[in-house]
């Protein structure tokens, strides 16, 4: 029946919740003025969702939609889905409501078999750019699910992923059954008003209320401010009286193991230096990086259009170190190779092949895991000769890893911006990043502006230099001379 009085519980809170606790109580109980504005293509991005639909895919072409003018008053969007589902129609973006549960799924698809709406029932689909059936998917698509059980009377067994290219994955709802209420009662409580423990995560930074998540975490010196704990790590610490970063920095370590036996040492050990670090503002560095030494270093970022599948500037800085010697100005020559469509995606990935393989002794720097993701998922679709397959393998080093390994920063985040912006780097536009890039990308396309362009190429190129100032920091770096309890 359409939604009561009582607070609506909607299917893209789930979402939300996974990303920051806070989000949906900031949206029901904050001014919105204080929010910033999320561009819907960013949103979308953020989501994974594909920039088609499901209205492109054959499969999909005999699905009905309800009426966009109806989708203004959900009520009437969910009586017009219900009478569709009575006569066996499938069904794309409709409305589903029980009591105070609102959904809107991408996709409902008719099965044969008795409920109450006949000789046939619905599942639910969701579109999304990969199968990668993430908790906050899983939980809306049975949210949606039990949604479906209260109209027609059956409960679908599984429920299902989709994603451009027709491909599917389903799950079996009943193995996440309990999971999904536990997650269903957390929600329910900061709909009531219950607000959440200061908590900061990644998933906070897309959400149009991150400066506030950021400046409540840092008023109470959360303990979450620690890179990679967990919200279960938050409340472990709590109770054994551990809330801020400073009760953590000055707990005795030995102490931390007996009240967290089953902790490994090193994850303790890692969370009190991350502590002593925020507090001294110092980075303390416990293991000098080791580099191969090469004639070239290549400084490597990718550009990827998630909504169009398509891996569209491949970008890097070679450096000489013969060159360099003689001149230590030289930083190196940004290069690239860029694409306007996916016809055209194998023909800059021959060019950085032949590009690579005319420098023979070098070594490929990237920061984090994407760029060698990237590499093997364009050997898979377009090959590669063996050799430089291989010497791409030996000769590429993540250096989040090398610094992770290596050393403690005094900062919340191990991003390239957040490391290479602590260790000085200023980019040309500070707002910057790769969704904004596939922002620029598509109104590129769209308009043809070259200034546009520019804009892309010049946050690449920041992007290049950020990761071999990075490499250079890690190379002029020795252990520090006090331990300062560095076990």
């Amino acid at each position: 029946m359409p939604a009561t009085s009582k607070t609506p519980l909607y299917g893209d809170y789930f979402y939300k919740f996974f990303q920051c606790p806070h989000w949906i109580w900031y949206d029901i109980y904050v001014d919105a003025s204080q929010k910033r504005e999320v561009p819907p293509l960013l949103d979308y991005i953020y989501k994974g969702k594909p920039l088609k639909g499901a209205e492109h895919l054959v499969r999909f072409k005999q699905f009905e939609q309800v009426r966009p003018e109806l989708m203004r008053d959900l009520d009437e969007a969910f009586l017009a889905t219900v009478e569709l589902m009575k006569q066996g129609k499938n069904i794309y973006h409709g409305v589903l409501m029980s009591e105070d549960w609102v959904g809107m799924p991408d996709l409902l698809e008719r099965r044969e078999g008795k409920s109450w709406l006949g000789d046939h029932y619905y599942v639910v689909y969701d579109v999304q750019q990969s199968l990668d059936l993430r908790d906050e998917y899983k939980f809306m698509l049975i949210f949606y699910s039990l949604i479906l059980e209260r109209i027609q009377g059956v409960r679908p067994t599984e429920a299902y992923v989709i994603d451009p290219q027709g491909n599917e994955r389903s799950f079996l709802i009943s193995e996440f059954i309990d999971q999904f209420h536990l997650t269903r009662l957390q929600i329910e409580k900061i709909l009531n008003g219950e607000k959440p423990a200061p908590f900061l995560k990644a998933g906070c930074r897309r959400t149009p209320w991150y400066s506030l998540c950021l400046s409540e975490t840092q008023g109470c010196s959360d303990v979450s401010l620690i890179y990679r704990i967990s919200q279960a790590d938050q409340r472990r610490l709590y109770d054994i009286g551990i809330k801020t970063v400073e009760n953590l920095a000055v707990a005795d370590t030995d102490w931390l193991q007996e009240n967290l036996e089953d902790w490994p040492y090193d994850k303790i050990v890692r969370f009190s230096n991350q502590a002593k670090s925020l507090v001294s503002g110092r980075p303390l560095v416990y293991r000098k990086p080791v580099f191969p030494e090469v004639r070239y270093d290549v400084y490597f970022d990718i550009e990827s259009d998630p909504l169009r599948d398509i891996d569209y500037l491949l970008g890097f800085c070679v450096k000489d170190n013969a060159a360099s010697a003689k001149a230590p100005a030289n930083q190196g020559e940004y290069k690239y190779f860029l694409t306007k469509d996916k016809e055209h995606e194998p023909e800059i990935w021959t060019k950085f092949l032949n590009y690579l393989a005319g420098l023979e002794d070098f070594v490929i720097y990237h920061y984090a895991f994407y760029e060698r993701q990237v590499f093997e998922r364009l050997v898979s679709r377009y090959g590669a000769p063996a050799a430089l397959i291989e010497k791409f393998k030996e000769n590429t080093i993540d250096l989040n890893q090398k610094l992770v390994d290596c050393a403690i920063l005094p900062i919340y985040f191990y991003t390239l911006k957040d490391v290479a912006g602590y260790l000085g780097y200023k980019w040309d536009n500070p707002q910057a990043g790769g969704a904004e890039s596939v922002l620029w990308y598509n109104e590129w396309l769209e308009k043809h502006d070259q200034a546009v362009m520019q804009k892309i190429l010049r946050y690449n190129e920041d992007d290049v230099r950020a990761t071999m100032l990075i490499k250079e920091w890690l190379q002029s770096q020795k252990p520090s001379k006090s331990k300062e309890n560095l076990e």
